[in-house]
């Protein structure tokens, strides 16, 4: 195995953050809508990414039941 490579590290950051988002804002919005928590669409945009996030916040969205706020509130 090789050096980790300083340019490695951060092409891979660069990747992370600017994914955030794209991915994160739409499901945070989507979460919100559907009367759960923002958080849930954040980390499934940021951090969660690489391991098909968004498809299992989607996913977890479709199964859950919706319980949007009232928009009298």
């Amino acid at each position: 195995m090789g050096e980790l490579q300083l340019v490695h590290v951060i092409v891979v950051l660069g990747i992370i953050i600017t994914s955030i988002i794209p991915w994160g804002y739409p499901l945070s919005r989507l979460c919100r809508r559907a009367g759960k928590a923002p958080a849930i669409g954040w980390i499934a945009g940021s951090i969660g990414v690489f391991f098909f996030g968004p498809i299992v916040c989607l996913w977890w969205l479709a199964l859950s039941k919706w319980d949007p706020p009232n928009a009298q509130d």
